[in-house]
């Protein structure tokens, strides 16, 4: 074993690919499959469930409530649901890490108190009147979702991340929808049952206390085994393994071992060097080690070798083979070839604009020509990719993966917007931010509220937020992680702005307040609402703004440009009439003593994020 040639070549491989690496070893820290010291300061605070009282006799948390219902104690099951949710809210005192209030704590203190469990079996009693399958119903229907998240989501994504990290130390391109490849090859179910029957082998093993240990490295290359031929079977894919790690267990030992630095280290940054180095590092070194045993395995001749017959993983397919699988796509690329018409780059005022901000001024036909020459040329990158061999030939797999060669540019994410369609596209999001307010409220409070320091429908964060990830991200659109991480970012950045500016001019009111959400900093940002920006951004880039840019170009410019002025002054005068006669009261700016109160039992995710910018 040249362990010393595998860490190069493992460096190599994670220099080519890095933040894709990062990205797959974060989503495995954050899923709990490996690396979790990496996130260990977060985990260790969403796994706590209900801190006990030092007098407490019993256990209080979701499984003593579970207990009770199964036994029949209806009423003390809902007294220690109360008594978890009073607990969780007194031992609330960590003002970055909140429990009270969230979507994000709202789901984690459901569970660990044990309410959603209760709710479960009020719902399916009022229905059925019939309070033994009541209780039953959410017994068996926690465990099927516990079940499900364990084996479809957290042990199948072993699987992803290990076939990713095969594809990326052959190929110089990995695409992102590899996320999605039991989905792909249609193989998800099977690749679930076979993680289902490995973890019951380990589970026997345990048992004994040296199987446990043996175990753990007899069945180390399952997860590979499958990620290169998800068809095999659950006992060949076991079977296989054991026959690869026979006589090489010490040696994967100490190839662990070889890491022991490495962890320590990321303990010692508080998981910052395993997550931007170590982490990916030592994913990349095993996928190397997994085909160095596949090697041998093919060379000793071990029995169901022959399973391993994804080749192409390994090394690059002929022209004429890809070429033979994708016939479509080399027709799609000559045809596009032959009738592609080069188009001059904008100069001057307007080519700044649209290559730096995506704005055009009116509807250029230059900026138009040149940036339909652009997709069509990415549409053709994306074929000659297939075609030379940089990207992994998924019709070429044991568990065949489908391709659809798309030329169309009516969902192209890389476009300008004229100001038009631009202010209409705000005043569409501020819309649509107001609804998503108001009805909430309504569904959670069940009172009408306009959110917002305005009095029209309209949120302006929202149009602005939306209008500035178009604007100022638009040399981002090429590369959606960091588009994700600069839309949390710029939009984190506005919100905690608008909050502190609108606190300074309106003698520190508060329209919204982020005290005692998961994560948040000074009541004015938090985790979850970062989160819902960064995934927003994407929504917005690569999904909604292209489709509302379509639908917005069919109507005529000048009727359009009408509608946008009356729009504009509408919403000016609003803003005038505004800054001296906010919108407050309970529910916007009221919270103690109104249903958004901190103090309410089940506070309203984000009743308080209502703000308008002045």
């Amino acid at each position: 074993m040249d362990r010393k040639g595998m860490k190069v070549a493992a460096k190599k491989a994670q220099r080519q690919h890095y933040w894709m690496i990062v990205v797959i070893c974060l989503f495995s820290s954050v899923f709990g499959v490996a690396y979790a010291s990496s996130t260990l300061s977060v985990n260790i605070n969403i796994s706590v469930s209900t801190p006990q009282t030092e007098d407490s006799t019993q256990s209080n948390d979701m499984y003593g409530v579970l207990r009770d219902l199964a036994i029949g104690n209806e009423d003390n099951a809902r007294e220690k649901v109360k008594q978890n949710q009073e607990q969780i809210v007194n031992n609330d005192t960590d003002a970055m890490f909140g429990r009270r209030r969230g979507v994000i704590a709202s789901l984690l203190n459901s569970f660990a108190s044990g309410s959603l469990v209760v709710a479960i079996v009020d719902a399916v009693n009022s229905v059925i009147h019939n309070g033994g399958i009541s209780i039953a119903v959410p017994i068996i229907l926690s465990f099927a979702i516990y079940i499900f998240i364990w084996l479809f989501i957290q042990e199948t994504y072993r699987v992803v991340m290990m076939r990713m990290l095969l594809e990326g130390r052959s190929y110089d391109k990995l695409p992102a929808s590899r996320f999605l490849y039991p989905i792909h090859t249609h193989a998800w179910p099977r690749i679930a049952w076979t993680m289902f029957v490995e973890n019951v082998f380990l589970f026997l093993w345990s048992l004994t206390i040296i199987g446990f240990f043996i175990k753990q490295y007899s069945y180390r290359m399952v997860p590979y085994i499958i990620a290169e031929n998800p068809n095999i079977k659950a006992l060949d894919a076991i079977r296989l393994s054991r026959h690869m790690m026979k006589e090489h267990k010490w040696e994967c030992f100490v190839a662990d071992c070889s890491f022991l630095g490495w962890y320590l280290l990321n303990l010692v940054t508080f998981g910052l060097i395993g997550i931007f180095y170590s982490n990916g590092y030592n994913a990349a070194f095993f996928a190397e080690y997994y085909v160095y045993l596949r090697a041998l395995a093919k060379d000793n001749g071990i029995e169901d070798a022959k399973m391993l017959n994804d080749e192409y993983l390994y090394a690059k397919a002929d022209p004429q083979t890809l070429h033979t699988a994708y016939a479509d796509v080399a027709q799609s690329v000559a045809q596009l070839e032959q009738g592609l018409s080069p188009a001059p780059k904008p100069c001057g005022f307007t080519g700044i604009l649209s290559e730096w901000f995506g704005i055009r001024i009116l509807h250029a036909d230059a900026v138009n020509r040149y940036e339909e020459y652009r997709e069509d040329l990415h549409q053709m990158q994306i074929g000659k990719d297939i075609l030379e061999g940089n990207i992994y030939p998924g019709r070429l797999a044991p568990a065949p993966i489908s391709f659809k060669f798309r030329e169309s540019r009516t969902i192209s994410a890389d476009r300008s917007y004229s100001l038009v369609n631009l202010v209409m596209m705000f005043f569409m999001f501020c819309f649509v931010g107001w609804v998503w307010e108001v009805s909430l409220a309504f569904i959670s409070e069940g009172m009408f509220v306009n959110r917002g320091t305005l009095h029209g429908p309209w949120l302006p964060i929202y149009g602005t937020g939306g209008v500035i990830i178009l604007v100022l991200l638009k040399k981002l659109r090429e590369k959606p992680a960091l588009e994700f991480i600069a839309s949390m970012v710029l939009c984190g950045y506005l919100e905690y702005f608008s909050s502190w500016y609108l606190e300074m001019t309106h003698d520190g009111q508060r329209w919204w307040d982020y005290t005692g959400y998961f994560l948040n900093v000074n009541g004015r940002i938090c985790a979850e609402g970062l989160l819902t920006f960064g995934l927003g951004g994407l929504a917005i880039v690569y999904l909604l703004a292209p489709a509302l840019d379509n639908l917005l170009s069919r109507i005529d410019t000048r009727k359009l440009g009408i509608v946008a002025v009356m729009l504009l002054v509408l919403y000016c005068a609003d803003q005038v009439y505004s800054a001296q006669h906010p919108n407050i009261g309970a529910g916007i700016t009221d919270y103690k003593g109104s249903d958004t109160s901190l103090e309410a039992p089940i506070p309203y995710e984000i009743s308080q994020r209502s703000n308008g910018l002045p």
